[in-house]
């Protein structure tokens, strides 16, 4: 009985962990100045992903599957924040560096 109360709070630990860790996103201060909506939004992550090298394939209103080099990842988009699941830190620079512009 006792394991099983140990092993039901270490699956709640761990699961409360991959979730905070798989869901935090990332703010981008997207244009601060204009007003940007989410097609102009779409289309910059887009157009510089695939600059970049990626293969964007639709997915839904706000996000886009990205494919590169046998890596997948899906991009999630609305209003200044954006975010990548799993976490590619080099694909959400190259978007955040197309969004300053």
């Amino acid at each position: 009985m006792k394991n099983t109360i140990k092993l039901g709070i270490l699956s709640l630990i761990i699961s409360v962990l991959v979730m905070g860790c798989a869901s935090s996103g990332v703010s981008h201060d997207v244009m601060a100045h204009k007003t940007v909506s989410t097609k102009e939004i779409h289309d910059i992550i887009k157009q510089a992903a695939e600059q970049d090298g990626w293969r964007m394939t639709e997915f839904r209103a706000n996000s886009m599957i990205a494919e590169k080099d046998g890596v997948v990842t899906t991009v999630t988009y609305k209003n200044s924040e954006i975010s990548t699941n799993p976490k590619n830190s080099s694909l959400e620079e190259t978007i955040e560096d197309a969004l300053k512009h």
